[in-house]
């Protein structure tokens, strides 16, 4: 009688369905799975990447306070000389084949017009 059973066309059917919602869900589960391990190993690659920016900045945060960077930075900035240096003032250099220099260029634009000025500034090649 059992083995009746398991060849009845009701019990193919209902076992076939079952089969088939089975492999369904372990689809979805895989796909599930699949989906969860790339985004780990994406945000892992971000965790890589903003650590090594991490370990740039105190690199350059441990640069920046070395007396080395703070002398070389405050010399010219507060005009400041060693014993026995003298300082040489340069004229500036020439920014263009005219001869312009960068110094000229602001008296120049102070006599157009505030329209032209922004013309000049939104629309000139830089």
């Amino acid at each position: 009688m059992n083995l009746d059973f398991l060849k009845s066309k009701f019990f193919i059917a209902v076992g076939s369905t079952a089969l088939i919602l089975l492999l369904y869900s372990l689809a979805l589960q895989l796909n599930k799975s699949y989906v969860i391990h790339k985004e780990i190993s994406d945000l892992q690659s971000q965790i890589d990447h903003f650590q090594s920016q991490n370990d740039e900045m105190l690199k350059l945060i441990a640069y920046l306070k070395t007396p080395e960077y703070q002398v070389r930075q405050a010399r010219p900035l507060l005009n400041l000389q060693k014993p026995g240096e003298f300082a040489v003032a340069l004229p500036p250099v020439p920014d263009d084949q005219t001869g312009a220099t960068a110094a000229s260029k602001p008296a120049a634009n102070q006599t157009a017009s505030n329209l032209r000025a922004w013309w000049d500034y939104i629309f000139a090649p830089h």
